[in-house]
């Protein structure tokens, strides 16, 4: 009937989704695709449930801010005076600069991933590193004492994703951890593994915190440390992908939770990020207190120890089939 033609199907979900930089298009063919593949980099969002457009806006704003005060003119464009004699190493780097500039003119964009309260921010530009942008910006929130979000409540970066399956998550790893852990000047370091794992009964978190381990005692003398590591891996699986970062400070920023980390600053500087201030659950998650037995076989240095849980706050997600872990160390030093 001609009274009842559909409009485009591309603007289901009303007139504040049309104002959202989102960029979904396997969800706009795919009832419930998933619009996050391999070798993707960028920026895990936990926000308010319900409120997944807007944060991923949100996140974009306050990424792009401190994108541009981190880089400056290393994400501009590359202007070279062609009256100028230019010689043939820096015409090649030029070329290579111009190359790795987003092509798309968006330096990131946001990804539903369909699980509430959690939104991927991609960054599209090589330049910015996951890792370096977020360390930087939580830090400056924490110096300054500035919230400056509304919707977001934590930022997790991701170096690189995987198809979630041991064998692509061991190629992966290996690049991500080697980065960090395997340099020619690497000094040894202490590290602990945290894993989470949602919407996946496939990936054995077990198997999962072994291979990592593994992978980072192939080159050095690192050690597992549960209290205060110098380095955390934070592994994250969500449905068919698996993401994978190493941050510092990963107390010290509150678990990279922006809500935590305001409330560190507003207290006296003498008793910011001492013992008398853990770390607070996140606000965003919903997690299960795990105890790891002691193994009998093992060092004394290699045991595990139970290990604080996470409780989920109103706003947090709250899926059943949600599987999700506490904070805990491989089942073997890494040395």
């Amino acid at each position: 009937m001609g009274g009842n033609k559909r409009k485009g199907d591309g603007q289901s979900g009303g007139g504040k989704d049309k104002k959202s930089r989102t960029d979904n298009p396997k969800a706009k063919y795919l009832p419930g695709g998933f619009p996050i593949d391999p070798k993707m980099r960028g920026v895990i969002i936990s926000c308010t449930r319900g409120r997944e457009n807007q944060a991923g806006n949100e996140a974009i704003d306050l990424l792009s801010e401190y994108s541009q005060r981190l880089y400056g003119s290393e994400l501009d464009a590359v202007e070279v005076d062609q009256e100028e004699e230019e010689s043939i190493e820096d015409a090649i780097q030029r070329e290579i600069a111009e190359m790795k500039k987003p092509k798309t003119g968006k330096k990131f964009v946001s990804l539903l991933t369909g699980t509430d309260c959690v939104v991927f921010i991609q960054i599209r530009d090589d330049r910015i590193d996951p890792s370096k942008l977020c360390h930087y910006l939580l830090k400056d929130l924490f110096e300054s004492g500035h919230k400056r979000t509304r919707y977001c409540q934590r930022f997790v970066p991701v170096t690189e994703t995987a198809y979630a399956n041991m064998s692509d998550i061991e190629a992966v790893a290996g690049r991500v951890l080697g980065h960090f852990f395997h340099g020619e000047d690497q000094k040894a370091t202490t590290f602990k593994v945290i894993p989470k794992i949602r919407h996946n009964n496939k990936v054995d978190r077990d198997l999962l915190l072994r291979m990592l381990a593994s992978i980072v005692g192939q080159k050095g003398s690192h050690k597992v440390e549960l209290e205060k590591p110098e380095q955390v891996i934070l592994v994250e699986v969500i449905k068919s992908i698996c993401f994978i970062s190493v941050v510092r400070d990963y107390d010290l920023l509150r678990k990279y939770n922006i809500q935590s980390v305001f409330e560190e600053s507003q207290k006296p500087a003498e008793e910011r990020g001492s013992a008398k201030s853990k770390p607070k659950a996140d606000t965003t998650e919903e997690t299960k207190s795990t105890e790891v037995e002691k193994d009998q076989t093992e060092a004394k240095e290699t045991q595990e120890k139970p290990v604080e849980a996470e409780k989920s706050a109103e706003n947090a997600p709250a899926d059943d089939n949600e599987k999700e872990t506490g904070e805990v160390a491989p089942t073997a030093s890494a040395e």
